[in-house]
């Protein structure tokens, strides 16, 4: 799954503002730890990304 199918799926499950933008906060969050560790920056972001989709 690429991003823009991940917030595709986000704004599906989530109507509410809130948490669209605390899926992306912790999109980036997660993207900046990841990448001071060598981990794939791609898939932790997207992990991130739909941390609460089922909220």
């Amino acid at each position: 799954m690429n991003r823009e199918k991940a917030l595709d799926l986000l704004k599906k499950y989530n109507k509410e503002e809130y948490h669209i933008k605390q899926g992306l906060m912790v999109e980036s969050i997660m993207r900046y730890i990841v990448s001071e560790n060598n981990y794939d920056v791609d898939f932790f972001g997207i992990v991130g990304l739909l941390c609460d989709v089922d909220y």
